[in-house]
């Protein structure tokens, strides 16, 4: 059997990468699950209700213009339903209320990013978000066309 050919793409899409793990209650701030964005055409992530079902915990999208030293929450997280001209943009990123989780999954974009810029969920261990009391949900991400997109697997800031 022939191995088939890849065209050029002009949009490539990225290998899946973890920014939070399911039921992992605080979520990490050592870097191990924040990724170089910069020069990505957008972000798609998504909020996988495949954990323990949680309680209390709210994750925060937040970005680094600073190769992950200081984070604040992202001012452009849309839900992937949303008009990207007209959507109402999330409130300091957060993905969902206080232990709400979604039934099965949550889409949302973010980006494009030009310049440095990193990514990661906060949910506790430093930054907005808030640890959950019990379970938590994956949260996951694919990086779309830019400069920064090479159809592999970013790799982690630390």
């Amino acid at each position: 059997m022939a191995t088939p050919r890849r065209r050029t793409q002009m949009a490539t899409v990225s290998a899946e990468f973890t920014l939070a793990t399911a039921d992992d209650l605080n979520g990490t701030s050592d870097n191990t699950q924040a990724f170089d964005v910069s020069g990505s055409a957008r972000v798609l992530i998504v909020q996988d209700n495949s954990g323990t079902a949680g309680t209390t915990g709210i994750d925060v999208v937040e970005i680094s213009k600073d190769g992950g030293i200081t984070w604040a929450a992202a001012e452009d997280v849309l839900a992937a339903n949303s008009n990207d001209k007209t959507g109402t943009v999330l409130v300091a990123g957060a993905l969902n209320a206080a232990g709400v989780e979604p039934t099965r999954t949550a889409f949302f974009k973010a980006g494009p990013y030009s310049g440095k810029t990193a990514l990661r969920v906060s949910r506790g261990a430093a930054g907005s978000g808030t640890a959950w009391t019990t379970g938590a949900p994956r949260v996951y991400a694919v990086l779309v066309g830019g400069s920064n997109n090479t159809g592999g697997t970013p790799a982690a800031l630390a």
